[in-house]
């Protein structure tokens, strides 16, 4: 946590955060450079300067509350989007132009292989905390379901696996 309250103090432009705690939290509010902050926390009330969202909006559908690049850094709660990672990568790159942040309990093979597909530069700070620099990434309609039909696939071969075992 000391690390990414290091990352947030340097931090600059638009921030979308995902599953942030308090003191996280805090730590943005206390940053001038950030213009705009966009918390997808809905227990959390707004307090300064920030256009937080207190509402429950779908991981689903964040596309089209964020708009093409519109977002400089994403920091996220791996714990929080894990159940979502269908969608949420190719939205992720999609929306942001600089970096993302994952914190908290990481598979980081999965991050690897879901972001590895968009020509990302993989930084592992820890073993709880990942930088993804997506500023070169690109990302298309055909690549985006490409992806998405294999892995599809790959879920539909693992549960006839589980199914088969049992």
């Amino acid at each position: 946590m000391k690390e990414l309250k290091k990352i947030i103090k340097k931090l600059s432009g638009n921030v979308l955060g995902i599953g942030l705690s308090e003191d996280l939290i805090k730590e943005i509010e206390d940053n001038d450079k950030i213009v705009n902050c966009n918390l997808l926390n809905p227990y959390i009330k707004g307090k300064k300067r920030f256009n937080l969202f207190n509402k429950t909006i779908k991981i689903k559908k964040i596309r089209k509350v964020f708009k093409k690049k519109k977002i400089d850094y994403i920091i996220c709660n791996y714990d929080e989007i894990n159940n979502y990672f269908g969608t949420f990568v190719k939205d992720s790159i999609y929306i942001n132009k600089n970096k993302i942040y994952y914190f908290g309990n990481i598979d980081i093979s999965l991050l690897k292989h879901k972001y590895g597909r968009y020509n990302t530069n993989f930084i592992v700070k820890n073993k709880n905390l990942i930088e993804i620099d997506i500023s070169d990434a690109k990302n298309n309609f055909f690549k985006d379901n490409y992806y998405r039909l294999i892995d599809f696939k790959d879920k539909l071969i693992e549960i006839i696996g589980d199914l088969l075992m049992n």
